[in-house]
């Protein structure tokens, strides 16, 4: 032990921690050894610890000694009664271990009780099933003799009665006893249904290949079959069989028409009906007569037990196969036969009357047939009219025909044009007239016949001066959208109604205070006639005749003197008035497949569609002071829409082909250095073999005017690619700029195809014309000069821009970007640039 630390203060950290739990802070302490001499001292000093905890133990326990003395008073009172409880819980649980037993002994006796009601039960059901068992294996017996006796009716009735039993006994008692019995009673049924069966075909007799019916003449037998099969359920199917079988051996032979005019005709001997083997003249009445005396026939001789189910399966064949075969395909087309119907009303009446008489149903349907008549006619001549059209489109073109259209305008005298001494070589001078209305870019070729200047009318080889222009734009603008389907079937047409309408109303629209008539015209002004000839197919002509006949029906119908009293007919004429729009839709619908066979297809197309519309137009104005069902307006703008889109698309597909060639030409850059020379000149000569070409192709096919039109719009194309080509090129040599202005040359000596139309009388006069090529072809001045422009000089071109009307067709900067393409740079071409400037900007 250290010299620091004392006994005493061991002991005393070892006791604080007994009784306090203390544990001792100084390090020394916690280090110090413990060394066994010390245990002693340490033991007494840990007894008079305990001595002295003792002695305050029991002072306070004197204190509280009463207290002490209750609670263990009170625990033994506890202790009574936790003995007493558990006395009673010994108790109870004695007699819940008795109540067990009983219960058990209880549940014994009830399973025994059940047990006993089930076997009970079985006894019972057995002796029911055996008792069942019994009197159905009797009734078997009854039926097998009875059956073997030929009482064939009682043995079905007894039969049935087995079946009613034998059902519910056999879902009940799943034995195999009774499995047997159905077996046996199902043989048995097929023993008696195919007794019934043999009965019946040897009473009743029907031959297919003779058309022969042959029926007993004892109807007592036949009757107790009936009676007997409808006992059983099996009569209706049987009747099902003899209504086919009636169906094909004779009223279908009957009703058809032999070589389509021919039938052959029904006869009776007793209790036989034939078909006779030789066709006589086809005839309603003799149909009614026979059908009358097939009903009468079936009536006599056979019983009401098979007459009264029959007709109600036979009734229904016998007047759909009528209607079918022979009354909807004797309602005739025209209106004539129509009137000439009222016989076979009659025979209708009669035949309705005759199945009413025998108690047959059908009347109400025979009615109803004939108060539809006015339907079904109007259905077949539809049918009929699409056929036509069906026709004609499978005919094809057909003969090309020439036609004419005229158009009156009202013209001043004093224009230069009419008068008889307008210069040849001032073919456009004061042209433009707000009056005649008549726009500049439009110049059509117009030669002033001859005759007194005094005269109303004149005669002037052109037309379409106010329309044709914005027709083939809004042609051309159709054709760059839009679905080959939906153009045919013209969805989406109503959308432009009102447009195009507008469009038409300002065609016709005449100057103010004007009457074409002639009768109120302004003084000084006159009136002339434009005419022009093109070509169409035989496709429009045929589907206008339908039209007109089909409008003349209408007529026909709608008049009061048409005497058709047995049928109201005028409620078939809004039928009727929608049939043209019908035949409209088909031919929109067919046309593109059938015109696409030829290589003008789409310009006939366009002709043939202009040429029906003007038609029908006509039509429609004939008509418009009359109370009259046909709407057509739609139909008119909708084929009108077509057939300018089939104008566009032809026109867009030549311009795709014509800048697919130009576009070989690679812009014209190195055009003089093979191969690319040879690749220009091989683009620019196909693109004017093709004008050319496509010019004498489509000349037996337009009017002269719209073919102008049609090559000017192509050549447009052309010259515009030219022409954008060439801004884009930044240098030009002068090789190139000769090469090109080449190109122009080429390109511009097409302008033969666009001379006025004159009579071949003068040659002269031919020579002497002047090509309208400016006037069909936007931008052809502004290529003239772009011409040249690449085969001028600094001054000429400077000269162009002051003094030459070069300024009308291209920009200061245009003509500054072409001047620094084709020369140098040099003070000359700065000071011919800065003039140009400076004149534009004066």
């Amino acid at each position: 032990m250290t010299s620091h630390v004392s006994p005493n203060q061991l002991y005393t950290a070892i006791l604080d921690s007994v009784q306090h739990g203390q544990y001792p802070e100084s390090e020394d302490i916690i280090s110090a050894p413990f060394p066994p001499s010390a245990f002693p001292d340490a033991i007494r000093l840990f007894h008079t610890a305990r001595d002295q905890v003792k002695a305050r133990v029991r002072s306070k326990s004197k204190n509280s000694a009463p207290d002490i003395d209750g609670w263990i008073s009170q625990a033994k009172q506890l202790r009574d009664d936790i003995e007493a409880v558990q006395s009673s819980s010994s108790d109870i649980l004695s007699k819940a271990q008795q109540n067990k037993e009983q219960q058990r002994d209880v549940h014994d006796a009830t399973t025994k009780l059940h047990l006993l009601q089930e076997e009970l039960a079985f006894s019972q059901d057995l002796a029911a099933m055996i008792h069942n068992l019994c009197r159905i294996r009797a009734i078997v017996g009854q039926v097998q003799d009875l059956t073997n006796q030929g009482e064939l009716l009682e043995a079905i009735e007894v039969f049935v009665q087995l079946e009613k039993q034998l059902g519910p006994a056999k879902t009940r008692h799943r034995v195999k006893a009774f499995e047997v019995l159905a077996i046996v009673t199902n043989d048995l049924r097929r023993e008696i249904v195919e007794d019934l069966d043999r009965k019946w075909h040897d009473l009743i007799c029907i031959n297919g290949r003779t058309s022969t019916v042959s029926l007993p003449q004892d109807q007592q037998s036949l009757s107790t079959v009936a009676r007997a099969m409808e006992n059983l359920g099996l009569l209706y199917e049987h009747l099902s069989d003899f209504t086919a079988q009636l169906e094909l051996a004779i009223l279908l032979p009957r009703f058809q028409l032999q070589n389509g005019t021919h039938e052959r005709l029904l006869s009776v001997d007793k209790t036989t009906l034939k078909l006779s083997a030789t066709a006589s003249t086809s005839d309603v009445h003799q149909l009614i007569d026979d059908l009358n005396m097939f009903i009468a026939f079936l009536a006599m001789n056979l019983p009401p037990s098979i007459t009264d189910p029959l007709s109600k399966v036979l009734a229904p064949v016998l007047i759909e196969r009528l209607i079918s075969i022979r009354l909807s395909t004797a309602i005739p087309d025209g209106l004539t036969a129509l009137r000439e119907f009222d016989s076979t009303r009659d025979e209708i009446n009669r035949l309705s009357e005759l199945i009413r008489s025998h108690g047959w149903p059908g009347q109400a349907k025979l009615h109803a047939w004939m108060a539809s008549i006015p339907r079904f006619w109007v259905d077949q001549r539809q049918t009929s009219s699409l056929d036509c059209v069906r026709e004609l489109l499978h005919r094809g073109y057909g003969e090309i025909k020439t036609v004419e259209r005229v158009e009156t305008q009202v013209v001043s005298r004093q224009d230069g044009l009419f008068t008889s001494d307008a210069q040849t070589d001032s073919w456009d001078a004061g042209w433009y007239d707000e009056d005649i209305g008549i726009p500049p870019e439009r110049k059509p070729d117009l030669q002033n016949t001859t005759g007194n200047q005094e005269e109303e009318e004149e005669d002037v080889s052109a037309w379409g001066l106010n329309d044709e222009a914005d027709d083939v734009a809004k042609s051309e603008k159709a054709a760059s959208s839009g679905d080959d389907e939906n153009d045919a079937w013209g969805w989406g047409d109503d959308k432009n109604t009102v447009e195009d309408s507008e469009s038409a109303q300002d065609d016709q629209r005449t100057p103010s205070g004007l009457r074409i008539n002639g009768h109120d015209r302004q003084k000084g002004q006159r009136q002339v006639t434009l005419r022009e000839s093109y070509n169409i197919t035989a496709l429009p002509v045929g589907i206008l005749d339908l039209i007109k006949n089909i409008v003349f029906d209408m007529d026909q119908l709608s008049h009061e003197s048409v005497s058709m009293s047995r049928f109201p007919m005028d409620s078939a004429v809004p039928g009727l008035a929608a049939i043209p729009s019908l035949l409209l839709v088909m031919f929109r619908a067919c046309a593109s497949n059938v015109y696409s066979l030829n290589n003008n297809g789409n310009m006939f197309l366009y002709n043939d569609c202009l040429w029906l519309v003007d038609q029908l137009q006509g039509v429609m104005q004939a008509r418009s002071a009359k109370q009259s069902h046909l709407r057509l307006h739609a139909d008119i703008v909708a084929l009108e829409a077509f057939g300018k889109r089939s104008y566009g698309k032809e026109m867009e597909s030549q311009r795709t082909i014509i800048k697919d060639l130009l576009d070989g030409a690679q812009g014209f850059t190195n055009c003089t250095e093979p191969p690319f020379s040879q690749e220009c000149d091989i683009a620019v000569r196909t693109i004017v073999d093709r004008l050319r070409d496509t010019h004498q192709q489509w000349k037996g096919v337009l009017s002269y005017s719209a073919l102008l039109q049609s090559i000017g719009s192509l050549l447009s194309s052309a010259i515009d690619k030219i022409i954008i080509d060439v801004e884009d090129m930044s240098d030009i040599s002068e090789p190139e700029s000769q090469r090109i202005t080449a190109y122009c040359r080429q390109v511009i000596a097409v302008e033969d195809l666009f001379l006025p139309q004159q009579s071949t009388d003068s040659i002269s006069s031919q020579e002497a014309a002047v090509p309208l090529t400016a006037v069909y072809v936007p931008g052809w001045l502004r290529f003239q000069y772009l011409s040249e422009i690449l085969d001028s000089s600094l001054v000429d071109i400077k000269y162009l821009w002051t003094d030459g009307g070069l300024q009308l067709e291209y920009d200061m900067e245009e003509v500054v970007d072409l001047i620094e393409a084709l020369f140098a740079d040099s003070e000359h071409r700065r000071r011919a640039i800065g003039d140009i400037r400076r004149s534009s900007a004066r």
